[in-house]
């Protein structure tokens, strides 16, 4: 059962990743003009790695169940739990609790304690 819980929380992390990194380039990053185009550089890096992070994190739980045991497997549960929640927390913060990320995060934070 606790295969599960991880391979859901990996789903839903990389649905997130997907879903933010098409967002944020139609949403944030295309709509800046009149700003030097370093700036606009900078800020679709920031949401490209941003979702790359999230995709490989989610990429990560789900093999977990199949590729790591003992040591490895309670590592890599614990540092990508860690990222997500520290995700949920800064997302909460900095939006004052106005955006959905921080509720998603908490969700996939949650699954993932709940199989680890």
């Amino acid at each position: 059962m606790n295969d599960i819980f991880l391979t859901v929380a990996g789903a839903l992390g990389m649905l997130i990743a997907v879903i933010h990194g098409y967002l944020g380039e139609i949403k944030v990053v295309a709509p800046i003009t009149g700003s030097p185009t370093s700036a606009k550089r900078i800020m679709q890096a920031i949401m490209f790695l941003s979702a790359i992070y999230w995709f490989v994190g989610g990429a990560i739980l789900m093999a977990t169940p199949y590729l790591f045991e003992g040591t490895a497997r309670t590592f890599a549960i614990a540092f990508i739990g860690f990222l997500y929640l520290s995700g949920a927390i800064g997302n909460f913060w900095a939006t004052r609790g106005r955006h959905i990320g921080w509720v998603l995060l908490s969700l996939t934070t949650l699954l993932i304690w709940m199989g680890a």
